[in-house]
């Protein structure tokens, strides 16, 4: 058992009794906090009760090494002695003060907005690989371009050094930047000295995996070592992954695994090495929610104290016949009074959904922690997979929301029938194919008086249906807040795109 290893301060004596079952089953630290206790016991033949008290010791002690302490402590932990009772410590995490993050020592590159750096814990950090995700159409470019000018300006804003831009998809768009300079209500200000030049950007192709992976390995720590490089953008990452290997092949996603494995201890080595920022852009895929997410859970479902079985089935030989279904497990009264959350029964193997992918992507992605969102904004997974999310320190998830709009109001876009009649706020206005027909029949309003065909044009003005949204989805620098006098939002921002790049919005403001 690698207990010791992983934790060399942790007292085992309470635990003599069980450890040598626990090795001959070859139990891990890391299947004691994340193994159900009674999948555990079973294992090891062993008392779950001993497990469930190892388990919570271990976590405790993993918590107090990562610098947490707890409200409410053992007399013993307080002075190191023991560690073995965990079951009287009791209440909430606190992050000790020396073990908080100094914002201080961090480069940053800001956003030149207060919102959107607020929620950034300042801005995209030197050092790390960030990665800004989203669908198309939702300002992952936009928001990229504006670091291209920042990280010229002088600290704090900026670095004052040179950007390097990896076009996997468009080229550079200069015209984008140029307009970026002229409007941008900070940038255009800047006396000529001051003011980021198109020059110190320096934009690379790449057509095709091949060619990607030789200037990342041999052209790029090159050009970032000789040119005053602090910024190093790809957009998007995806794109050549994509288009080399198939998704519905399993050898092909086993390769893919080890070049983004690859590719991210690269990326992450140049980083902390030439202590610059590397920002990646990348795709995303639609997420198909399971039918187990929407079925009841036997722990939660009141009317069901007792773990029922699924009604799970095999065939054989063309016939369907039903797997027997284990007894139910109910909760002992002698052990009710130390776990009273019955978190020591293990479910059914198909609804024990805490340790699987699709119930934690749902923390990691971006999307799916938000269910007033989710009604709006179906939710989505960062193309690579999970892979690829664990080789980058931070993701920000640029989000698409439908508004909602009146019902009163119908757009031409949303009817089924082209040449029903369109209707707002009681007036009746023409189909599409009557606008611009010199021969259309007039239309009138509900006093039937004539209504002119052509005081109205081709399509209404409407309110808009969308709005972007910037999540923080997980930084180590960062604490996710991004409260301001306009902006109450914990760990999201509004924004919008206009001329001058991009910028927040404040609560409410449509």
């Amino acid at each position: 058992m690698d207990l010791l290893s992983v934790l060399p301060g942790f007292s085992t004596k309470p635990y003599t009794h069980i450890i040598p079952s626990l090795e001959r089953r070859q139990i891990t630290t890391v299947d004691l906090i994340t193994l159900d206790a009674l999948e555990i016991a079973k294992r090891a033949r062993i008392p779950p009760a001993d497990v469930r008290r190892l388990c919570s010791d271990v976590i405790a002690v993993l918590h107090l090494d990562l610098g947490f302490d707890q409200e409410r402590l053992g007399p013993d932990t307080a002075n190191g002695d023991d560690v073995g009772s965990s079951s009287q410590r009791q209440g909430c995490l606190v992050l000790r003060p020396s073990t908080k993050l100094d914002l201080s020592r961090w480069n940053m590159i800001g956003t030149l907005d207060s919102a959107l750096d607020a929620l950034l814990g300042g801005g995209i950090p030197t050092g790390y690989v960030t990665e800004v995700v989203g669908e198309s159409g939702s300002g992952k470019t936009q928001f990229l371009l504006n670091l291209l000018l920042t990280v010229q300006l002088p600290r704090p804003r900026g670095l004052g050094k040179r950007s390097i831009y990896l076009s996997t998809e468009t080229p550079l768009s200069t015209a984008r930047l140029s307009q970026l300079l002229e409007h941008h209500p900070c940038l255009s200000k800047l006396p000529a000295a001051d003011l980021p030049s198109l020059d110190n950007i320096l934009s690379i192709n790449t057509i095709d995996l091949e060619t990607q992976d030789h200037i990342l390995n041999y052209q790029l720590p090159v050009a970032v070592s000789r040119h005053n490089v602090g910024l190093v953008i790809i957009d998007s990452i995806a794109a050549n992954y994509r288009a080399e290997y198939a998704a519905d092949n399993m050898e092909s996603i086993s390769m893919r695994s080890g070049e983004l494995t690859r590719l991210g201890e690269l990326l992450r080595n140049l980083a902390a090495k030439e202590d610059i920022a590397i920002v990646v852009a990348n795709q995303v895929s639609d997420r198909f929610i399971s039918s187990l997410d929407e079925q009841p859970h036997p722990l939660t479902d009141r009317e069901s104290p007792a773990v029922s079985s699924l009604p799970i089935s095999r065939a054989e030989g063309g016939t369907t016949e039903p797997i027997p279904s284990s007894p139910a497990i109910l909760p002992s009264p002698h052990m009710e009074d130390e776990f009273s959350d019955g978190s020591y029964l293990m479910s059914h193997p198909v609804r024990n959904e805490t340790l699987s992918l699709s119930h934690q992507q749902r923390f990691f992605t971006g999307w799916g922690d938000s269910p007033e969102h989710d009604i709006l904004s179906p939710p989505k997974n960062p193309a690579l997979g999970l892979v690829w999310s664990t080789q980058i320190a931070c993701r920000i998830a640029l989000k698409k929301e439908d508004k909602h709009v009146s019902s009163d109001i119908v757009p031409f876009s949303t009817v089924g029938n082209r040449e029903a009649p369109q209707r707002e706020h009681g007036k009746v206005y023409p189909t599409p194919a009557e606008c611009g027909r010199a021969d259309a029949p007039q239309k009138t309003d509900p006093e039937n008086r004539p209504t002119d065909i052509a005081e109205f044009p081709t399509s209404i003005d409407l309110p808009q249906t969308r709005k972007r949204i910037m999540k923080l989805v997980f930084a180590p620098w960062a604490a996710g807040t991004a409260a301001t006098a306009e902006n109450l939002a914990s760990d999201e921002v509004e924004f919008e795109i206009w001329k001058g790049g991009i910028r927040s919005l404040p609560i409410g403001e449509e």
